[in-house]
């Protein structure tokens, strides 16, 4: 079951990538076709901006597709890297 503490494993594996490659949030986001404040918000983990959010972020199929291509990884291997 996907939870807040797998949203929060997911965003800190992107953003490690992200930083190893050397990408700013606004570079990945654009490349990978989604809003920066969309890849702010998968990489707290939230769904959305308020402290008291809504729950856990949860990046439809084509956001992480899209996000790990830019990357260089496969879904597969991101969920894996982030232990999911």
């Amino acid at each position: 079951m996907w939870n807040e503490a797998k949203a929060e494993q997911l965003g800190a594996t992107l953003r490690r990538l992200r930083n190893d490659r050397g990408l700013s949030q606004e570079s990945l986001a654009y490349q990978a076709g989604i809003t920066k404040n969309q890849l702010q918000l998968i990489e707290a983990g939230r769904s959305t901006g308020r402290k008291d959010g809504a729950g856990p972020s949860n990046p439809r199929m084509a956001t992480l597709s899209g996000l790990a291509a830019v990357l260089e990884v496969s879904v597969a291997g991101l969920m894996a890297d982030a232990e999911l």
